[in-house]
């Protein structure tokens, strides 16, 4: 009977030390910046699938895309995470003319949403930034 009571302890606890990058990235968002993405006013939920590996984002309401088309979602390739970053390719992106290859996204988590950089950027640049949503905010 100890040892079923030591592994029910391991197996409970397990899931909060064993939390990836995309368990913690799961979520509803709104825009820090911008009022009309705000938590409020047009919030976006943030997704993941296995197969194929990808990143959903879904928002509210219609909202322009980086390309200025009005859209519900965006689709991202995941290409790989690490503890506070997720590696990403946007479905449909142009190459780079300087590359030949589509953009890689950096989406970098934070203790209050994210922010997105891309592989070519200076690491400090980090734009968009996203907090995510709770009670409180959607209420307010």
């Amino acid at each position: 009977m100890p040892l079923r009571l030591a592994l029910l302890a391991v197996t409970l606890a397990s899931p909060l030390a064993a939390q990836t990058a995309l368990d913690r990235a799961v979520g509803l968002y709104g825009s820090a910046s911008d009022p009309a993405q705000s938590c409020t006013r047009n919030p976006h939920e943030l997704s993941f699938i296995t197969s194929p590996p990808h990143a959903i984002l879904r928002w509210s309401l219609p909202r322009p895309d980086r390309d200025g088309r009005l859209s519900l979602e965006e689709t991202y390739d995941l290409r790989g995470a690490d503890d506070t970053t997720l590696s990403l390719q946007r479905e449909g992106d142009a190459p780079l003319p300087e590359t030949g290859r589509r953009p890689i996204w950096i989406l970098r988590l934070s203790e209050t949403g994210y922010c997105w950089g891309r592989a070519d950027w200076p690491l400090v640049r980090c734009v968009e930034p996203a907090i995510r949503c709770n009670n409180d905010s959607l209420s307010s």
